[in-house]
């Protein structure tokens, strides 16, 4: 067995003492003033032992600490990348937007021009329009007017129709192959509506 003694870890006898004095707030210390006294030789100055292994397990703790922060660097500059690549992408697309909305503007500001010079003819076939359906009405009356003739026409006895001679000097309206007859009016003829 080692019989050889550690090194002393106390202080040389021969070094000077030197009093470390520390202010506290318990007065019942004993030391005047309520101040501690501490010499070099008391416990707390003495150096601690090593242990063994401790200076390989403080480099193996230092590189994975810099592993560590090294890969919190790596992971924080991969996010920046990302974030700037999509910042680019966003840009693009946003230009791209920016391009279609100046295409549709442009579009649309030549359909307003259109519209504006088709306009007055829009107009014209709303007027057009308001006279074709006055025109119907009208249609539609003499419609009604003709057929009320017709009837009255097909009521008058056929007897009554005298003949007139077409080989008079006097202007014939059209030739035609069929003898014209006259009426000879029973009653006044009811105006037209």
């Amino acid at each position: 067995m080692d019989t050889t003694q550690p090194p002393s870890t106390t202080a040389p006898t021969d070094a000077p003492t030197t009093a470390t004095t520390l202010p506290t707030s318990d007065a019942a210390s004993g030391a005047p003033g309520g101040v501690v006294i501490m010499r070099p030789e008391d416990e707390l100055f003495k150096p601690v032992p090593k242990p063994p292994g401790l200076e390989e397990a403080t480099a193996t703790m230092f590189q994975n600490i810099s592993a560590y922060l090294r890969g919190e660097l790596t992971a924080t500059t991969e996010d920046y990348k990302l974030l700037e690549s999509m910042n680019i992408l966003a840009t693009e697309k946003y230009k791209e937007m920016t391009d279609t909305a100046g295409g549709l503007t442009a579009f649309m500001q030549s359909l307003q021009d259109k519209y504006a010079a088709i306009h007055p003819y829009l107009l014209q076939i709303d007027n057009i329009d308001k006279n074709v359906l006055e025109l119907e009405k009208t249609v539609n009356l003499l419609d009604e007017y003709t057929k009320r003739l017709e009837a009255k026409f097909k009521t008058i006895d056929k007897s009554q129709l005298v003949r007139i001679d077409t080989s008079s000097p006097a202007p014939a309206p059209a030739a035609s192959s069929n003898p014209t007859f006259t009426s000879i009016p029973s009653s006044t003829p009811s105006p037209m509506p």
